[in-house]
């Protein structure tokens, strides 16, 4: 079999791009969680504020596994060289405006950090369903019941997740990381 040339990328360029592939991910599927979203609002019309403020916090919540799940997807040196790159990206002049950091580190990673420490059987399952538990209790919907496994939400949001988190090593597959 022949082996494919892979261009060289910096960990910045890689940890920019799969900010963005999880962005697109989000995107492209969202008018299937939109409609469970509506459903929990007051008035059945999801506004453009809405909408961004929700894409927002569901853009963190995917971030913040993706980036917890580094060392797991990628071999260690490379996982060392994309968290340098995207610690650049994150505290960016573009990004930190943003303060997604902030809410990754306030929020997700601790949660995700116990998820691991103790060690369930299926790690990947239960680092998503506690990112998406995290993300239902920030998304602000007035009608939204207060426990996530009962809500329609909840089970909207779990399969949604999946979903768009866990391509970057796709990546690895195109790109070698070489350090800049």
């Amino acid at each position: 079999m022949q082996e494919i040339d892979k261009k060289q990328i910096t960990p910045v360029e890689l940890a920019a791009a799969m900010m963005q592939l999880t962005m697109k991910g989000i995107e492209s599927s969202w008018d299937t969680l939109k409609p469970a979203v509506t459903a929990y609002l007051s008035h059945p019309v999801l506004t453009m504020a809405k909408e961004d403020e929700l894409l927002r916090e569901i853009y963190i919540a995917a971030l913040a596994l993706e980036i917890y799940c580094i060392p797991y997807a990628f071999e260690e040196e490379t996982a060392r060289l994309v968290s340098l790159g995207m610690g650049e990206v994150m505290s960016s002049a573009n990004l930190v405006e943003h303060r997604l950091s902030e809410s990754i580190t306030q929020y997700y990673l601790p949660r995700l950090e116990a998820v691991a420490a103790a060690a369930p059987a299926d790690l990947a399952m239960e680092l998503v369903q506690e990112a998406t538990r995290i993300l239902y209790e920030r998304i602000d919907l007035p009608l939204k019941p207060a426990d996530w496994a009962t809500s329609l939400l909840g089970a909207k949001l779990f399969p949604f997740m999946a979903g768009i988190v866990g391509k970057w090593p796709i990546l690895a597959m195109k790109f070698e990381v070489k350090p800049e």
